[in-house]
């Protein structure tokens, strides 16, 4: 049996700790819970926001996109002629979840007195439409099976508030091309994710209506999304379809997440960079708070620690003692600081307590995300920075000359 392990077991259970450096201790472990409470916090809103954004980006685009090099919104340039055979190839891909072509299309809505720029996005009877199931507030998808082409269109409520549209109202959309043309729609159902950059624009629409104001033939799409089964895994993925597209001479490019909302992963970088710093700091707080709290330990214990070598043990074993007590005390102060982080963000993900400016943030409450890997490996990082830190202060026990400090009172 390790001694050193069974010894700091007794001192940390044991009346051996109730003495005058228990409350530095316990406040050391206070620093302890509370800046791991915090960092934990840190580390769920984050990912948190990361899922969030990645997941209505990916519902209003895709996770992928293929397209032309050289896109444009009539006519020859901006299409992918037989995007059936290119869609079969691209299931084929392992780690892709589905695919499926749609069409892109700027217009002017005009209503009785508004008039507002948009993006119809033509879809058919295949595609998943359960990001906008889960975010409609009014009406109902539109069906896009039937046999006849579909007057009825998805709008979101910014777009409704804006033109004064509500259910079963009809909106007239003008195209900008040779010749101009106009279609009118039939409002069908409402939505809003509070992701403003595209609530205010896109609006859903059969894609029939679209390729034959382009005069393009069934089949012929603008883009294919591509929807992958792991989205950790985008850049490794845009990679494969991209040397795909180039072994089956397809004139095509894929663009990621990213790349089609730079600014917004942009600045989802800049809030990691400031997790970064917040989890140094606060791990380097905790860890002096520790290292204060094990010097008046060591000092606590002066007497302690001269009996033992008068008895024969050896420096390095002392040290050994006094990190295993530390890392006691640290786990200890871990668990608390566990059991509370999961607490606030259990009762923030039940109850939506915080509330955010979506036209800021792109939601309306603070998102969790409970990363159980994160977590492991920020517990196991805080445990090994922080005892790694005590290891100096521990050299103190070999200046302890056991003759004094059995004297020492």
């Amino acid at each position: 049996m390790n001694l050193e392990w069974y010894i700091a077991r007794r001192l940390l259970k044991g009346d051996a700790m109730k003495s005058v450096s228990v409350p530095i201790v316990k406040i050391a472990i206070v620093g302890i819970a509370l800046g791991l409470c915090v960092m934990l916090l840190s580390l769920f809103i984050i990912t948190g926001f990361k899922q969030e954004i990645t997941e209505k980006l990916s519902g209003f685009t895709a996770h992928l996109n293929v397209q032309p090099f050289m896109p444009g919104s009539t006519g020859d340039e901006g299409v992918i002629r037989g995007a059936d055979s290119l869609m079969t190839e691209l299931k084929r891909v392992e780690g892709v979840k589905d695919v499926y072509g749609y069409i892109e299309k700027p217009a002017i809505f005009k209503s009785k007195e508004e008039i507002h720029g948009i993006v119809l996005k033509g879809v058919d009877a295949g595609y998943d439409a359960a990001f906008f199931q889960r975010n409609l507030k009014e009406g109902m998808f539109p069906d896009f099976s039937t046999e006849t082409t579909s007057n009825d269109i998805l709008i979101s409520r910014s777009v409704a508030s804006m033109l004064g549209l509500g259910l079963g109202d009809r909106v007239t959309s003008h195209f900008v091309q040779e010749p101009p043309r106009a279609r009118v729609f039939t409002v069908a159902g409402i939505y809003d994710t509070g992701f403003k950059e595209y609530d205010d624009v896109m609006v859903v629409a059969d894609v029939r209506h679209l390729a034959r104001l382009n005069g393009w033939k069934a089949g012929e799409v603008s883009k294919i999304a591509v929807e992958l089964d792991d989205v950790e895994q985008v850049n490794e993925m845009a990679e494969k379809v991209d040397d795909l597209l180039d072994e089956l001479g397809w004139y095509c490019e894929v663009r990621t997440l990213a790349d089609e909302a730079p600014q917004i992963f942009d600045w989802l970088a800049l809030l990691n960079m400031n997790v970064w710093v917040i989890l140094l700091l606060i791990v380097t707080v905790a860890g002096f708070n520790m290292v204060s709290g094990l010097l008046i330990l060591i000092l606590d214990k002066t007497t302690f620690i001269g009996i033992m070598k008068a008895l024969g043990y050896k420096n390095v074993s002392l040290r050994k003692l006094f990190l295993y007590i530390s890392a006691g005390l640290i786990a200890r102060g871990m668990l608390w600081g566990n059991v509370l982080a999961f607490v606030l963000a259990g009762v923030q993900a039940a109850c939506n307590v915080i509330h955010l400016d979506p036209v800021t943030y792109y939601m309306d409450t603070v998102p969790v995300n409970f990363s159980i890997g994160y977590v492991i490996l920020l517990n196991a990082g805080v445990i090994a920075v922080t005892v790694l830190m005590l290891v100096i202060p521990t050299m103190l026990i070999s200046k302890i000359s056991p003759v004094k400090a059995i004297k020492f009172e």
